[in-house]
């Protein structure tokens, strides 16, 4: 399919009659990779009712007995996403109706998605159907925006995948739709149009033309930063009242340190730079210079009252 590439050992033997034949083997992948533009809806069956296929064609009568598995430690990475799992599946059924069962674990990994990154928590895919390929996903994925720990989870066919939103402090789903599209809650969004409107911009022209920048460019831009993430804001008012295009480049420098930085394209003073340490799960220290120059350093701890 286009957009996948493996590299593979195998070994394969074809043994039977003309009338029935049966294709078994192991196959071990030692790399492996995705491009942006896979479907993997692709890979399930379809929701329709398909036709039986024809008995008497040469590919019914290959039985398929497949053990794919995978390195102990499967590594792949794009300019998306980098992850880490394993493979075991089995590929049953006939040449021309295949089936796959058993799972593929993925074991950790991080993704950037509109300039949002995410970090995976667990991830499994499993294939249980015997009679066509219709794999389950079961992701759940965590990010941090503003002040707000979000957790997004996928579950479901792909046909039928359901996501779910959880955060911490509490937002509402429709405030964590907002959080993870435009950078703020709805009442901060509504805030924000009120700035823009008093600073003369129109905030939906604002919301187009930066949608558009980041779709076109933010990920063009991002390959410059490795693992990071570009966001562009063509009217973003700040703390001193202004409303001019700001470029922040939020950049991992270790699996603890975060350094971001954002600058107003019209004045180069007005920057803000950002460094976060992250001690453990529910603790971090961060360190910030301001757009006005003023420096503060703010130690944060993440408690969850039951």
């Amino acid at each position: 399919m286009y957009g996948l590439s493996a590299t593979a050992t195998s070994s394969f033997r074809l043994q039977g009659t003309q009338q029935s034949l049966l294709l078994s083997g192991n196959v071990l992948i030692t790399r492996f990779g995705v491009g942006p533009d896979v479907d993997f809806a692709a890979f399930s069956g379809g929701g329709g009712v398909q036709a039986p296929p024809d008995p008497d064609s040469a590919t019914n009568k290959i039985r398929l007995d497949v053990h794919i598995t995978s390195a102990p430690q499967l590594d792949f990475q794009n300019s998306y996403a980098k992850l880490a799992g394993t493979v075991d599946l089995t590929i049953r059924g006939t040449l021309a109706t295949p089936s796959v069962l058993g799972r593929i674990q993925i074991t950790d990994g991080s993704a950037t998605f509109a300039g949002t990154k995410y970090q995976l928590e667990r991830g499994t895919i499993y294939f249980t159907n015997p009679v066509r390929i219709d794999p389950v996903i079961d992701l759940d994925a965590t990010a941090r925006v503003e002040n707000y720990d979000l957790t997004i989870g996928l579950h479901g066919t792909t046909t039928n995948l359901k996501p779910t939103y959880r955060s911490e402090p509490p937002l509402t789903e429709a405030d964590i739709v907002n959080l993870l599209a435009l950078g703020r809650t709805q009442e901060e969004a509504q805030l924000y149009q009120e700035q823009q409107v008093q600073a003369g911009t129109d905030p939906t022209t604002s919301a187009l033309l930066g949608g558009a920048l980041n779709a076109t460019v933010g990920s063009r831009v991002g390959k410059l930063f490795g693992a990071g993430s570009v966001k562009i804001d063509p009217a973003f008012v700040g703390t001193l009242g202004n409303s001019a295009a700001r470029i922040t480049v939020e950049e991992p420098i270790s699996k603890q340190l975060t350094l971001v930085f954002a600058t107003n394209v019209n004045q180069t003073a007005e920057q803000l730079i950002q460094l976060q340490y992250q001690i453990n799960e529910s603790t971090s220290v961060v360190a910030t210079r301001d757009e006005s120059g003023v420096f503060s350093l703010v130690y944060k701890i993440r408690k969850r009252y039951r």
